[in-house]
């Protein structure tokens, strides 16, 4: 009887060791799977996870928002749910494909951690009530888009903003307002850090050309027109010679210098092939396109008598 009993318990203790061994294996399998590391060993992954970096998520793994949440026992169901997600991913990075598909996180996950009552505080004031947005919006991605995965060259504030201004504008018939006191209260610093450099006012074309309704979130699309004295962007018949830009570069030649530096040397970069930065000034390189392809094309634009005001000039 007590070999049984002695032959029962080391069974069970047998039994028990390997349980625990398989659960310790579970877990350290589940941290490792888990792992933001190993998403970035994967090359087309490292865009998402350099995003993740950026982002106010960055104590958060990947799993905890891109699973379905689950109790510690079912972890055998997460386990070969994953195994299933790395199937499909080896299958299309071998074939070329992306594999991945981007999927709405649901609100019961953001619920996780956060609370619908919790109200947005800032630096210099309550901006945001959760549970005015929440009870309207019905999901938490209809704000928070960008909040996992910001794009990380991006400004941040505008990037975010842009999000609201799904919404919000400053259209003649908005959803929601988009005057800055609606979410801003007087003391926050509105300037973007985009603005902050000294040379913002020169170089800013670049990134209004890239990124139009960013800045109508806070300008009216009539202040380009005020600042620059014609129409911004350019019209698309703004290349057209005499009929195009060139009526306003004969007017007042200032206009186009507040953005484009290089005087008539920037002009010389269209408007005479061959031009070449490092030779010096057009005019000290027109002879030579002269001499190879007579003076009829100069002509087009200065007239006949333009030539002579130069090359019949005597010096005093």
């Amino acid at each position: 009887m007590k070999s049984r009993l002695r032959a029962a318990l080391h069974v069970g203790w047998i039994a028990l060791a390997t349980l625990a061994a398989i659960m310790a294996l579970g877990f350290a399998i589940d941290r490792v799977s888990a792992s933001p590391d190993l998403c970035n060993a994967c090359h087309e992954m490292k865009p998402a996870v350099a995003s993740w970096k950026t982002s106010s998520h960055t104590r958060v793994a990947c799993s905890k928002c891109h699973e379905t949440p689950r109790p510690w026992y079912q972890l055998p169901v997460t386990l070969w749910e994953r195994g299933g997600l790395l199937g499909r991913d080896l299958g299309a990075h071998v074939s070329g494909g992306t594999g991945r598909t981007p999927t709405a996180v649901p609100d019961e996950t953001c619920l996780q951690c956060h609370d619908l009552g919790r109200e947005i505080t800032m630096r210099y004031g309550t901006l945001i009530k959760h549970s005015e947005h929440a009870q309207r919006n019905k999901s938490c991605v209809s704000c928070h888009l960008w909040t996992g995965h910001p794009d990380p060259a991006a400004d941040r504030p505008l990037l975010l903003m842009s999000q609201c201004f799904t919404c919000h504008g400053q259209a003649a018939q908005p959803k929601a307002s988009g005057t800055c006191n609606t979410c801003h209260p007087a003391s926050f610093d509105k300037r973007p850090a985009s603005h902050a450099p000294s040379n913002w006012q020169a170089a800013h074309g670049k990134n209004a050309k890239a990124d139009q309704p960013e800045c109508l979130m806070c300008h009216e699309e009539t202040t380009c027109r005020t600042c620059h004295g014609l129409e911004m962007p350019h019209p698309p018949t703004w290349a057209e010679g005499a009929t195009g830009h060139g009526v306003i570069a004969a007017k007042n030649r200032s206009t186009c210098t507040k953005c484009h530096a290089g005087g008539v040397q920037f002009c010389s970069m269209c408007h005479h092939g061959g031009y070449d930065t490092k030779r010096g000034p057009w005019v000290s390189q027109h002879p030579d396109a002269v001499e190879k392809s007579g003076a009829a094309a100069c002509i087009e634009c200065h007239g006949p008598m333009y030539c002579v005001r130069c090359h019949t000039a005597t010096d005093d």
